[in-house]
């Protein structure tokens, strides 16, 4: 009885595992574009504000410290000053733009508003 158990188990597991590895793509696709940018230059004790647009005028959305790192989702330039739209790694729901000056990426990868790693 505890043998046909086993087997019952390990056959719903079998006809499960396809399903569970179809899922497996979408995550490896999203890992290697994304570029992980640490946060720094900023006066001690100082943060960084996170904004609703791209501009020094813009909705603070949060505050995140020295050595906060972030998904840098790409940087445009605004006024001639290159902004990059980021997510905080620790707290999904912090998003916005900050000013790129602030960010040194952590895994760099060439940024398409100037060749260079995360503007």
């Amino acid at each position: 009885m505890k043998r046909k158990a086993t087997l019952r188990l390990m056959l719903k597991a079998l006809l499960a595992a396809p399903s569970l590895l179809a899922a497996l793509p979408a995550f490896a696709q999203d890992a290697p574009g994304t570029i992980i940018s640490i946060i720094g230059g900023l006066a001690p004790d100082d943060l960084l504000n996170i904004r609703a647009t791209a501009s020094p005028g813009g909705k603070v959305e949060a505050r995140l410290p020295n050595g906060a790192a972030v998904k840098n989702y790409g940087c445009k330039a605004v006024n001639n000053y290159p902004w990059c739209k980021v997510e905080d790694t620790q707290d999904a729901h912090i998003t916005g733009w900050a000013p790129a000056r602030y960010l040194s990426p952590n895994n760099p990868a060439p940024s398409r508003l100037c060749g260079r790693p995360a503007c």
